[in-house]
């Protein structure tokens, strides 16, 4: 069993919670209604819900409301209550001796400890459970003793797990016409109403914290939760519906001899296994599209759709160490649009980032497709040149510079600032290479900007010749 920790919407967590109590209030509600109104005042409708099925006798009565007496008063992460571990243990305790009674051939007198059943054949154990109900209020009610300490988690999930089984198989029963599993050795009748507390019960169980496997996988917010959530209610539900449809003696189906409507529930069965196939694969490959383009999206600036911050220092530390390892040249470009505060304040917002939108434009069109181009602050943009040398990146930062100046898709002349560094034997890792492009950068700004400036070799002014410093050392 996987001890993988989920992660439950706090949400859906106390959602959980209280459906747990509701579900504890309505057994021990139910039970008391049978036991007081339908054995203390004779209403047959509360003891077998319908004519001629199964009665739920008034022990069973008796521990449903005491494990739901139990479910809805434990808290989640506390240790239980007097009351409800005292409610587990009598529930227990009535399975227990029943199951006693049944296994050793006993007849102590607890059956019709609270009241008589005359209507029953004595030879029929009147009063007492059956059997499968005794072993599921034992399951449930040792279940609910472990609920709360973890070294009997284990306990707890499989108590609860095979009380909704048995519960589910029993209504299954219920569902192809055979009213209880009577025919199955080892079984007596099991009320309609009892099954379907004792499933509901078994999952209030497993909703209890911590919440273990399964429904902690159901819940889980991750793919496995997800799918869960879309395929198993079509799992449980589509057998039994489609059995009961195929087992019902009436229609086109009745005309059917026994075997053949065995041979269409088999069909039928199989293309529906398939088609749960597909619809999983179909939502996998859904959720793989989303979180790719959700990925995409994490990686690109909104406004531009140039690779943002995180990608260019991810594709830069993956550039560098690529270029040490193989000893290649890698050039790195920084590139700020000059007075854009003022660019801003003249034409407003919307036409700074429309400005921001055509530079990225400009500088992608620029890029060869083994570079990067990067929006890594407000108007400042970056570009990755890998297998590029000094003198090539400055070339390449010129061109920007001056493709920038000549251009005239903005509502004023713009001219940009452009620092250039290369890796060598003092660049120890990416962020010095950036220490290095940035100060050169700033030393274009302070030169007066429009001009480029390289963190190593000669500078590049406005007419693109080398700065007249540069020239005259």
């Amino acid at each position: 069993m996987s001890h993988h920790a989920t992660v439950v919407d706090p949400a859906v967590r106390r959602a959980l919670d209280r459906l747990r109590r509701l579900i504890g209030v309505a057994a021990f509600a139910l039970g008391c209604l049978v036991l007081v109104g339908g054995w203390g005042f004779g209403v047959s409708v509360l003891q077998s819900v319908l004519p001629g099925l199964s009665t739920m006798k008034a022990n069973t009565a008796l521990a449903l409301a005491a494990l739901g007496t139990s479910l809805a008063t434990t808290e989640p992460g506390r240790r239980p209550r007097g009351l409800a571990m005292a409610a587990a243990a009598l529930a227990l305790a009535l399975g227990l001796v029943t199951l006693a009674e049944y296994t050793f051939h006993l007849r102590d007198g607890i059956d019709q400890w609270l009241v008589r059943d005359p209507a029953t054949p004595e030879a029929a154990f009147p009063g007492r459970p059956a059997f499968v109900t005794a072993f599921t209020i034992a399951l449930l009610g040792s279940a609910l003793l472990c609920a709360h300490r973890p070294r009997l988690q284990l306990v707890k999930t499989f108590g609860a797990l095979l009380a909704s089984v048995i519960a589910w198989a029993t209504l299954s029963g219920y569902v192809f016409g055979a009213q209880a599993l009577s025919e199955v050795p080892g079984f007596t009748s099991v009320a309609l109403h009892t099954a379907v507390l004792v499933l509901l019960l078994g999952l209030g169980v497993l909703m209890t914290e911590p919440v273990p496997w399964p429904i902690g996988t159901v819940l889980d917010s991750g793919v496995g939760g997800t799918v869960c959530r879309w395929l198993l209610p079509p799992a449980i539900l589509a057998p039994p519906v489609l059995g009961w449809l195929l087992s019902h003696q009436s229609g086109l189906v009745g005309i059917y001899p026994s075997a053949f409507r065995w041979g269409l529930y088999s069909a039928t069965s199989t293309l529906g296994s398939v088609g749960l196939i597909l619809l999983l694969a179909r939502r996998i490959a859904l959720i793989e599209a989303e979180r790719n383009a959700a990925r995409v999206l994490s990686l690109h600036d909104a406004l531009t759709g140039l690779a943002n911050r995180r990608a260019f220092d991810s594709f830069l530390a993956e550039a560098f160490g690529l270029a040490r390892r193989h000893g290649h040249p890698l050039s790195l470009l920084l590139l700020d649009i000059d007075r854009f505060k003022s660019y801003n304040d003249d034409y407003g917002h919307p036409a700074g980032d429309d400005l921001l939108r055509g530079m990225g434009r400009l500088l992608r069109s620029l890029a060869r497709e083994t570079d990067l181009v990067a929006r890594i602050g407000g108007e400042e943009f970056a570009m990755v040149l890998p297998e590029t040398d000094l003198p090539g990146a400055q070339v390449a930062a010129e061109r920007a510079r001056a493709a920038v100046e000549r251009s005239q898709r903005f509502r004023r002349p713009v001219t940009l600032s452009a620092g250039v560094a290369m890796i060598d034997g003092d660049s120890r890792d990416a962020s010095s290479l950036i220490e290095d492009c940035d100060a050169a950068l700033y030393q274009a700004k302070q030169a007066g900007r429009n001009r480029v400036v390289c963190s190593r070799g000669p500078d590049v002014d406005s007419a693109g010749a080398p700065a007249a410093s540069q020239l005259a050392g």
